[in-house]
């Protein structure tokens, strides 16, 4: 996904004559032993999805142009859905409490109803 967000506003930038930052991917190693925990790594990502989320709010906001307030806006349901896939793992694996809902006020009916 975020190699789909930076192609996006690389294009805008190029379309531009503006030159893009380089990759940050490039003192990645090749090591398979995870040097951090996968609840550590999750609660990261949970993280940084929520502050993307917000940093594309703000940027939405104070952007004067409208092909790039869509794609930050379009982009932003993307990333909430996938911290809900985050959340959701998180919630699987007991790392995370189930946050609080809504009671399904049709069942309440219905076991009210056949209580009666």
């Amino acid at each position: 996904m975020s190699n789909k967000h930076i192609q996006i506003f690389t294009k805008v930038l190029l379309d531009n004559d503006i030159q893009s930052p380089m990759p940050s991917d490039l003192a990645i190693t090749d090591s398979t032993t995870p040097p951090f925990s996968d609840k550590l790594i999750m609660f990261l990502m949970s993280l940084l999805s929520a502050a993307g989320m917000g940093n594309y709010a703000t940027a939405a906001a104070a952007s004067q142009r409208s092909d790039l307030a869509m794609n930050y806006e379009r982009l932003s349901l993307e990333i909430g859905q996938y911290a809900k896939d985050g959340a959701d793992i998180m919630i699987s694996n007991e790392w995370l409490e189930q946050p609080p809902g809504t009671l399904d006020k049709e069942q309440l009916a219905k076991n009210k109803n056949q209580n009666s």
